[in-house]
């Protein structure tokens, strides 16, 4: 009898490990990349690296559901690895923006200088989307679009999304520019990241 219970607690356990949905899934694996990559001493050198090892170690603690969404063997598989890849990235970038930040080659000076160091466009609002990111877009006096993306908080980012902001409002953007991979073009592509957001 105690066999029995046993090897139905097994079995139950390892039936309910199967559990998350495909978004929970990589809000789960972010949340572990995150801590993991937290705890390390990160550079440009080691960032691949101890970001891949971070991704492991969460895809060995919830293997059954990586292989569920993912299919078996999916550290050989490249195009699922990216795939992978790709959606715990979007997560981490929301999660903990600044692992990916010192990618910039800007990892010093204070937060106090930050605004410095940034670039600066002026322009009006010509629109604002509410997707898997903020995004909006900036069209200067010359013509020329710039599309944003709102990755992490700041004193004035309610302006964005309390949607205090309308479409036609002048403003000026200060964001820098980072290189993301964009697994549905299968290239790196450089984004333009606000840091503030200023309604003249």
């Amino acid at each position: 009898m105690k066999k029995l219970l046993l090897l139905l607690l097994l079995t139950s356990s390892s039936f309910f490990a199967q559990k998350l949905s495909k978004e929970e899934l990589a809000e789960k694996l972010a949340d572990k990349a995150c801590e993991c990559v937290g705890k390390q001493e990160i550079n440009k050198e080691n960032f691949e690296l101890t970001v891949g090892i971070c991704l492991l170690e969460g895809i060995n603690s919830y293997e059954k559901d990586v292989e569920k969404h993912y299919g078996k063997d999916i550290i050989s598989n490249e195009k699922k690895m990216e795939e992978l890849g790709y959606d715990v990235g979007r997560k981490m970038g929301l999660k903990c923006p600044s692992v990916f930040k010192f990618l910039l080659g800007d990892d010093s000076g204070s937060d106090e200088d930050e605004s410095d160091s940034d670039l600066f466009i002026t322009g009006k609002l010509s629109s604002i989307n509410f997707d898997q990111f903020l995004t909006f877009v900036v069209k200067e006096d010359s013509g020329k679009n710039n599309q944003f993306i709102l990755l992490s908080s700041f004193e004035n980012s309610f302006l964005l999304t309390d949607k205090v902001l309308k479409v036609s409002d002048a403003v000026d953007v200060y964001y820098y520019e980072m290189e993301l991979f964009d697994a549905k073009l299968g290239k790196f592509v450089a984004y333009k990241i606000v840091t503030d957001i200023i309604k003249k």
